[in-house]
């Protein structure tokens, strides 16, 4: 007993010391951007940072859901461009139709992936590796490896909507993040992510079920990248069979900037909503730089293996 309040304790404490290190790379990362351009904090570029990074955001939120589990999913770029697809073709036959079928599409992709990962055991990185081949696949032969025209100008003007000059993405990001939030801290079935994320087989001897808290996760996942897809549809007004690409890289590195771990069990909502600022303000300061597209991944790859190795020497 002695030995697990002490163990409470460090972790607590080092919970503490994770989440003063963030505020201080966030603080950096803003500083940096300041001093690399005058137009950085622009009420403009402060919009263009939200509005650009909000799908990657809301995947982070799941993702993170997902990682507490101790599992990965990397289908979820291929799930957004597959709902762009479905909301462009369907949109004009009717927008509630394509909401709900979207919605219902990506949820069940989630169940899916959930349910092979408890059933065949596998790893969860080959199988979502699988699944995002299958799934962008289905999305380019629905849209004929073609964009996909067809999404109503008052959806596509969604993502530019502000209220009281404020994007109306950003109170959707900071719906999404309280909801998970208080989902994962206080009900039951988030507390047994956490469980089966630490330890999967004491979470199985006090009866929690472990594959459907497996398959909860992914449903949850599933969701988070359709709510995300119906943002990116209305962001690009179109349907991308080819979109969304490397979507899920970002929503892990925010994730994993936050504090989650790939070993499961670690992870606070709230820190990687702080993650998916550094990286969106980042690529904003790539983008005022000039840096090419082509070259930005190699700055989230570099952000992955820092956050990774901080927190391996941290432990050690």
């Amino acid at each position: 007993m002695l030995q697990n309040q002490i163990q409470i304790k460090h972790k607590a404490g080092r919970s503490f010391s994770s989440n003063i290190v963030l505020l201080l790379v966030f603080a950096a990362v803003m500083l940096i951007g300041a001093l690399i351009s005058p137009l950085f904090f622009s009420v403009q570029n402060m919009r263009n940072i939200i509005v650009g990074a909000a799908t990657f955001g809301i995947l982070a939120s799941g993702m993170t859901v997902i990682l507490i589990a101790g599992e990965i999913d990397l289908s979820v770029g291929s799930q957004v461009a597959l709902t762009s697809v479905l909301m462009a073709t369907l949109a004009p036959i009717s927008l509630t139709l394509a909401i709900v079928a979207s919605i219902l599409a990506t949820v069940t992709i989630g169940i899916l992936n959930g349910v092979l990962l408890t059933k065949t055991k596998m790893p969860s990185f080959v199988l979502t590796l699988s699944t995002m081949g299958i799934v962008r696949s289905i999305a380019l032969v629905i849209g004929n490896g073609q964009p996909v025209y067809g999404v109503p100008r008052s959806y596509s003007n969604l993502a530019n909507t502000t209220v009281g000059g404020i994007p109306l993405v950003a109170f959707l990001l900071v719906a999404i993040y309280l909801f998970t939030w208080f989902f994962l801290k206080y009900t039951t079935l988030g507390r047994s992510i956490y469980s089966v994320g630490s330890n999967s087989e004491a979470a199985r001897l006090t009866g929690i079920n472990i594959d459907r808290i497996t398959v909860a996760a992914y449903a949850i996942s599933g969701l988070m990248a359709g709510i995300a897809g119906l943002y990116y549809t209305s962001y690009v007004t179109l349907g991308l069979p080819d979109g969304a690409v490397d979507y899920e890289t970002e929503a892990i590195t925010a994730a994993i900037i936050g504090g989650a771990s790939f070993f499961g069990g670690e992870g606070v909502v709230t820190n990687t909503l702080l993650g998916f600022l550094i990286v969106a303000i980042v690529k904003n300061i790539l983008n005022l730089m000039g840096v090419s597209p082509f070259v930005q991944p190699v700055a989230i790859g570099l952000l992955i293996i820092i956050a990774v190795g901080v927190r391996t020497m941290r432990k050690s």
